[in-house]
């Protein structure tokens, strides 16, 4: 993207000298130019900061080529295909959470509309910032009748569930690793954070907190929320979404070596939802790229029993796991296209309805 220069930004103003029609032209083309200037330097940021952790991988891997190679590695296909097994039970739960959200908001969209759109925006995950995943499920989902306030609630109560859940789960966990026990016994103390994850949820604290947040990024503050007991069942169901989730990252690992046990589940079980917790923190990765395997690297080194092994573990882990999530989203979104080529039913809405108005 071009710059303008001092020179180009003084033919500007000498352009628009006397002539006040031309200073917004003039201005929109400095504003412009800050914009482009701010995308490449956002752009600039992550391929440093995402090169910067696989280099350090990298460096891990490299000073532990010997013990890499001298590892045991095997394959086992059975525990291969669980992982595939946890992972689709994981994304296909995480739609179904979304749909019973906007259920909840009394939105009776069709279910297999919902799983459509929740899948297709997953394609835009890999954009930092979520933008185009909230923006394009907001657009996609509103010819069914959906308002845009509404949709866009949905998705703040998305991410604030799995927010909490992921705590919950990973606070739970903690105490279950051996290796942190030994270190201090205090490690017992996290189990008094579940608690206070699930008091935040309450649609009082939720609201001045959720407010002052939408406030603080120009957004518009959510009006409705829902009751104690609806949110409370939905929190134990992302919970077990996280739990599907390690689950599927201890059968990937299980697949490669037989050195993992299942005494080493709970480390399993915590390192996705801290990944998860990391990458949001740290944002501007798309997708949580190079964090993920950072945070995975570091915690299945107490599986693993080496940092360069699970540094290698880690990157195959992403492979593996971007190749199913892709694999999921078009197989979804091909199979729902077919049932509504062959289904003509008169409850079976089309997959693009005609435009409705929707507040």
């Amino acid at each position: 993207m071009a710059r303008l220069s001092r020179e180009g930004l003084a033919d500007l103003f000498s352009l628009a000298h006397g002539r006040y029609d031309l200073l917004p032209m003039a201005l929109a083309a400095i504003l412009a130019g800050a914009a482009a200037g701010r995308k490449q330097l956002r752009l600039t940021v992550q391929v440093v900061l995402i090169g910067l952790v696989f280099f350090f991988l990298a460096r891990a891997i490299h000073k532990d080529w010997a013990g890499i190679t001298e590892y045991p590695w095997t394959f086992d296909l059975p525990w291969l295909l669980l992982s595939i097994v946890f992972f689709t039970i994981t994304y296909i739960g995480h739609a179904t959470g979304w749909l019973l959200l906007l259920r909840l908001f009394k939105q009776e969209v069709p279910l297999l509309p919902a799983m459509y759109v929740w899948f297709k925006s997953l394609i835009a995950r890999y954009v930092p910032g979520n933008v185009l995943m909230i923006v394009g499920r907001v657009m996609m989902i509103r010819p069914y009748g959906v308002p845009r306030r509404i949709s866009l609630t949905s998705i703040a109560y998305e991410q604030a569930l799995l927010g909490v859940s992921a705590t919950i789960v990973l606070s739970i966990a903690l105490p279950f690793w051996t290796e942190l026990r030994e270190i201090s016994s205090l490690i017992w103390l996290v189990l008094a954070v579940p608690p206070l994850a699930v008091i935040m949820m309450h649609p009082a604290i939720l609201g001045r907190l959720g407010n002052f947040v939408f406030r603080l990024v120009g957004r518009e503050p959510i009006e409705e929320f829902l009751p104690l007991k609806s949110v409370l069942g939905l929190i134990v169901f992302y919970c077990l979404l996280w739990v599907t989730s390690g689950a599927a990252l201890f059968a990937m690992a299980r697949a490669v070596t037989d050195q993992i046990v299942l005494g080493d589940v709970p480390i399993a079980i915590a390192s996705v939802p801290l990944a998860w917790l990391v990458s949001v923190l740290f944002f501007i990765f798309p997708s949580g790229l190079g964090v993920r395997e950072g945070i995975y690297s570091y915690t299945l080194r107490f599986a693993f029993d080496s940092e360069g092994v699970a540094s290698a573990f880690s990157i195959l882990a992403r492979f593996w796991q971007t190749l199913i999530e892709i694999g999921i989203v078009f197989i979804t979104m091909g199979v729902i296209k077919l049932w509504y080529e062959k289904h003509d039913h008169k409850e079976i809405e089309p997959l693009v309805p005609a435009e409705q108005e929707a507040d």
